[in-house]
């Protein structure tokens, strides 16, 4: 199978895999651990499945649109006939929807990228904890699959997810690479998804960090790239220290981590590692990933037209745990390993069904059994019989392991989730044990409708005042969503309280207030001005300081607000905070610098919100930067010190240039990585810089350090006296730095403009340079001369319209030419263009001056009538100029492409060993694929990583063809 999606492992164990217009089942009928045959399941969906679940002999897939059934009713291992659309949605698309699995809770899940369109509509169940979704979100519907709640959103674009033995949800999210170095980038994160918590991604400009108090748990951050296949292993096949272990695929740099989730366990590993990646020259670009029902882990690999394959990772103790074990019904049915897998629920659902539901009730009492089992009974209640009956399990609750009481608490909560029982919910919300108070609080996110709070309101204070911040968030939670009069009474008994008790209040009180919440807000700062103490820790004054936030209205984008303000600006209006902000702004000038990087970020954040006044902030910000800090921390100062509408000194415009100017130097210090977004958000920093401060374009150009090409960013708020004196800056850096100067398209336009002679010259110094040639040239023809005449001849071969125009306008200021390298190079011109008005204009152009030339026509119709193919004319003239040019004209028209049988048969013949990288490096930057496939100004994906994900074979098969596969980021459109 080739370009493999997704991938699991069906109701009888044997792996399937599905991509564009396939959904295959791998057979190994000889158990020797490769796949010798497949069968087709199906042939949709034909833009290849992006999630794919077996529920019993049913296949539900996402694809083409919508969530599917696929039946095999006949048990035939290929699909009856067309699907059953189950949910519309958008799916299909790298960011649509993706994955789906069942829970413990034996409801479905079902995963989607932010550009999977999912609104309000979809949280059509009265129990969603979530009604107004942003961004991806993690669905959940009934066995039935009649309708859906949103139960997690704010991800980017997630593509699977996997649940541990406590029911926790794991979810993968991808970074904002096109963000990377910028203060809002957040890279690929593991999160432990909180029912009813954001992830954080709001817009392109702002993604919250993950230590913000309403922010769900980060268990594992991995830098760049492209997460893909989550699984949770909960089997024996592997050494103990992975059980319990996440999974996690990464694409682009083709690696699996593996992270234990923070939790009581006797085993683990204590920190992330990278356990599964590619050497050599074999591609590994992970897409999915499976655990088999002999603990062996199946990991997929294919995506954006790669060769498909499944690797299959085993360890001698999958030997041993796929070795039959004397188990009772009952043993086997509660030890039964990837509990929620197709082919674990074949094994142990009819087992289950025929035990009864007061088997299970015995074994939750029963200390005999191990406390996992236990836990297992109750989730195999609420899966198959509607849950437990409390009648007997009540009197024995306090006796009963915290595990085993914070499942209990769940199933509560999942047996009637829009009116759980209050009572047994009180009992719940009394237990001091944290994970018990979190599962409690959850049951209650999914109330609907007049309820009784009065019951749980002495338990809930309990949960608020948890020592487990976790817990603390979901019982704020709940807090946002009792009635009014409910939380003013939990609102008046928590000043009684510890401070990180009302700090979790006023969180949840926020959803009762519009406009500032004044209450909230005087919590915020009363503990950022309490000194450090066992009450009062810097991790608290962090919540704090988000809370402030929270109480002005938080931060996000606004119509007509600059994006780089995203994560600065508040969403209230100016007029609603002006009254608070002299207060604000005397608290955060007490505290600041508190001595904490994130306190010290979130501290600024909040004043860039209120728009402070404050001239001893504005100071402090400025003054902080230095030699040794870290460029993204000067950056998020900067955007703070844009926010203050305060005159500047001439020291602080001095301090504002030295950043501004010193950016990219310490970015390319500390090797840190830029892309397309990097430009346009500095750019917009710089322009509200110089509302503040008109005078700052001129300190800017007097900065010691200024003339490197991410300076010209800088040169359009000067005046035209000053735009000289930059380019003699620039000339002056360029000299200084010689063949190491970065030269970029938009250094090259800069000198361009001026007429000196040294300028000129520098622009005809690097024509040679692929990554500028094109620029160079445009630059030349605008006052050709015959000493540029070549250089013109050459850019007529260019793939750029307006390098090929800007030649032929050269071209044609010079005198006539006869010289039949010049003459064919035309004849390309009009032999490559196509019928659109922009390249039938080149082509007549290059049909004029080739009769300016020779003296020939030929009959070719330069007007609008002649928008067609015109082969007779441009036959004529393709057979005068070989002829009277025959050996420029093999040289220039006969050369064949190489085939592909070619190129491998070359690539076998080269001895790799003798690769060397640092000329590989350099090569990269002097034939200019740097400019489109590295940097700020890419055109193409970062090519970071593609060794490792990509065959050999593969990277020179798209160096040969580049256009073969195209990811849609970087297609283009003829509009």
């Amino acid at each position: 199978a080739s370009n493999i999606y997704s991938m699991t492992i069906d109701s009888r164990g044997r792996v399937v895999v599905a991509g564009p217009r396939y959904v295959k089942i791998l057979h190994d009928r000889d158990g020797d651990g490769r796949a010798e045959s497949f069968s087709t399941f199906s042939d949709v969906p034909t833009g290849g499945a992006q999630g794919l679940f077996f529920d019993g002999n049913d296949l539900l897939a996402t694809g083409d649109g919508a969530l599917w059934r696929l039946r095999d009713a006949d048990r035939d291992s290929r699909a009856d006939g067309p699907p059953e659309r189950i949910l519309k949605i958008r799916a299909g698309g790298e960011h649509d929807a993706h994955a789906i699995r069942r829970g413990p809770d034996g409801w479905f899940y079902l995963l989607a990228g932010n550009g999977a369109g999912v609104t309000a509509d979809y949280a059509s169940l009265k129990s969603s904890p979530i009604r107004s979704p942003s961004a991806g979100t993690l669905l959940r519907l009934p066995p039935t699959l009649q309708g859906s709640e949103i139960l997690v959103d704010g991800f980017r674009n997630a593509y699977d997810f996997a649940f541990n033995g406590q029911g926790d949800i794991f979810v993968y999210d991808s970074d904002g690479e096109r963000d990377v170095s910028l203060p809002w980038y957040r890279p690929t994160r593991v999160f432990h998804a909180l029912p009813a918590h954001g992830a954080g991604w709001f817009s392109r400009s702002w993604k919250r960090p993950g230590y913000f108090l309403d922010m769900p748990p980060v268990v594992g951050a991995f830098g760049r790239g492209s997460p893909t296949g989550v699984a949770c292993y909960r089997h024996t096949g592997l050494p103990e220290q992975y059980r319990g272990v996440v999974f996690a695929c990464d694409w682009t740099f083709g690696r699996v981590m593996a992270v234990s989730p923070p939790g009581p366990r006797m085993s683990g590993l204590p920190e992330p590692i990278e356990f599964m990646t590619g050497r050599g020259h074999f591609g590994f670009a992970p897409t999915d990933i499976a655990i088999g029902p002999d603990g062996s882990l199946f990991v997929a690999v294919g995506g954006r037209g790669t060769r498909g394959s499944v690797y299959r990772v085993t360890h001698p103790a999958s030997t041993r745990s796929s070795l039959p074990r004397r188990e009772t019904s009952m043993g086997t049915c509660l030890g039964a390993a990837q509990p929620l897998a197709s082919w674990s629920r074949s094994r142990w659902l009819p087992l289950a069904r025929k035990l009864g539901a007061a088997a299970f009730h015995a074994v939750i009492l029963d200390a005999e059994y191990t406390v996992p089992r236990r836990v297992r009974a109750v989730e195999i209640l609420v899966d198959l019989f509607g849950g437990p009956e409390f009648v007997e399990l009540e009197k024995q609750l306090d006796g009963l392991p915290a595990a085993v009481r914070s499942r209990l608490a769940w199933a509560v909560g999942r047996g009637r989730p829009t009116h759980p029982d209050a009572r047994l919910l009180s009992r719940f919300l009394a237990d001091k044990d944290p994970q018990v108070g979190r599962a409690a609080c959850e049951a209650l996110l999914g109330i609907s409708g007049r309820w009784d709070w009065d019951t749980v309101e002495s338990g809930l204070l309990t949960q608020l005042d948890s020592p487990d911040r976790r817990t603390r968030q979901a019982a704020a939670l709940v807090v946002g969503r009792m009635p009014e009069a409910a939380w003013r009474r939990i609102r008046s008994e928590v000043s009684r309280r510890s401070p990180r008790a009302r700090v979790a209040v006023a969180q949840g009180g926020r959803a009762h207030v519009q406009g500032v919440d004044r209450d909230a807000l005087s919590v915020a700062l009363e503990v950022l001005t309490t000194k450090n103490s066992q009450q009062v820790s810097e991790r608290l004054k962090l919540d704090a300081a988000r809370l402030a936030q929270l109480a002005l209205g938080d931060v996000g984008p606004v119509r007509g607000r600059a994006a780089v303000f995203d994560g600065y600006g508040a969403l209230l209006p100016p007029a609603a905070l002006s009254p608070v902000a002299g207060e604000v702004s005397r608290v955060i000038d007490s505290v600041f610098p508190s001595g904490s990087r994130e306190l010290d970020d979130e501290l600024a954040r909040v004043t860039a919100m209120i728009a402070s006044a404050e001239p001893r902030l504005l100071a402090k910000f400025l003054a902080s930067p230095g030699p040794r800090s870290h460029p993204v921390t000067d950056l998020h100062l900067l955007i703070t010190a844009a926010r203050i509408p305060l005159a500047r000194t001439s020291v602080q415009r001095a301090q504002t240039a030295r950043i501004l100017v010193g950016l990219q130097a310490k970015i390319d210090r500390g090797g840190l990585n830029q892309d397309s977004n990097w430009d346009d958000r500095v750019g917009e920093l710089y322009v509200a810089l110089c509302e503040n401060d008109p005078r700052l374009p001129r300190a800017v150009l007097e900065t010691p350090g200024f003339g490197l090409p991410s300076h010209v960013l800088f040169l359009g708020r000067m005046s035209r006296q000053d735009r000289a004196r930059a380019r003699e800056a620039f000339v002056v850096a360029i000299r200084k730095a010689g063949e190491d100067y970065p030269w970029t398209g938009e250094v090259v336009r800069l000198l361009g403009e001026s007429m000196d002679p040294k300028s000129v010259d520098l622009l005809r110094s690097v024509h040679d340079r692929a990554d500028v040639r094109g620029a160079v040239v445009v630059e030349l023809a605008r006052r050709a001369t015959a000493v540029d005449r070549q250089r013109f001849v050459n850019g007529l071969e260019s793939s750029s319209l307006e390098v090929v125009g800007a030649s032929l306008s050269a071209l044609a200021k010079l005198p006539a030419e006869v010289t039949g390298e010049e003459q064919l190079a035309l004849l390309g011109v009009v032999r490559r263009m196509g019928a659109t008005a922009q390249e039938h204009g080149l082509r007549s152009r290059a049909v004029m001056l080739l009769r300016r030339n020779t003296g020939r026509r030929f009959g070719f119709v330069t007007g609008k009538t002649g928008r067609r193919a015109q082969q007779k004319a441009v036959a004529a003239w393709t057979e005068h100029l070989e002829a009277k040019y025959p050996g420029e004209a093999r040289k220039l028209l006969g050369a064949a492409a190489a085939s592909l049988s070619g190129l491998k048969r070359q690539l076998e013949a080269i001895d790799w060993a003798r690769g060397d990288v640092t000329r590989g490096k350099r090569i990269f930057a002097k034939r200019g694929c740097v400019q489109c496939h590295q940097g700020r100004r890419a055109l193409g994906p970062d090519l970071a990583g593609s060794a490792g994900r990509f065959s050999r074979v593969d990277l020179f098969t798209a160096i040969v063809l580049p256009s073969r596969d195209v990811s849609p980021r970087y297609q283009t459109t003829v509009v």
